[in-house]
């Protein structure tokens, strides 16, 4: 068994779920521009941020690293404010555009994103979402595990499998 403090407490999405589904010809064919902060792609663009949930069982919390759809003004008044004073004047409404393993109905959720100069956006999900709701409440030590066995997998089970098929 894992040990609390070895729990994964960090993943990050590369893409957007709709971009990175896509091979590379396929991407560079659709016109997909991304960079660690930013993406477009068929009149479509995205922001990268994070989800904190607290640990409720210690210190700390889980983030994911995520993209949420926005619309091109808040985009554009982002991509303009980008890393400047400006930036922590602005706040908008977006979708989450990653699926999120363990919360089926994550992928779509109505996002609040926070901008600040000097750290990734926050994202505040929706309160009618399971992820939503675990965000507002906390992560349990038990929820926590399992999310950890979701993303990784028992690595005793994987150890003793292998070591069957030699």
């Amino acid at each position: 068994m894992t040990a609390t403090n070895e729990l994964c407490r960090d993943i990050q999405m590369k893409l957007p779920d709709e971009i990175w589904m896509l091979d590379a010809l396929e991407r560079y064919c659709r016109g997909a521009l991304h960079t660690d902060d930013f993406a477009a792609m068929d009149g479509r663009f995205y922001v990268f941020g994070v989800i904190e949930v607290p640990l409720a069982y210690t210190e700390g919390s889980f983030t994911w690293g995520v993209w949420i759809e926005v619309d091109k003004a808040l985009h554009d008044a982002y991509l303009e404010a980008f890393r400047t004073p400006a930036a922590s004047r602005l706040a908008g409404q977006g979708k989450l555009a990653n699926d999120i393993p363990g919360y089926e109905d994550a992928a779509g959720a109505d996002v609040t994103v926070v901008f600040a100069e000097d750290r990734r956006p926050v994202f505040t999900v929706s309160e009618t979402t399971s992820l939503g709701r675990v965000q507002t409440a906390g992560l349990t030590e038990e929820a926590h595990r399992e999310l950890d066995n979701i993303l990784f997998g028992d690595d005793d089970e994987d150890d003793d499998d292998f070591e069957e098929t030699l």
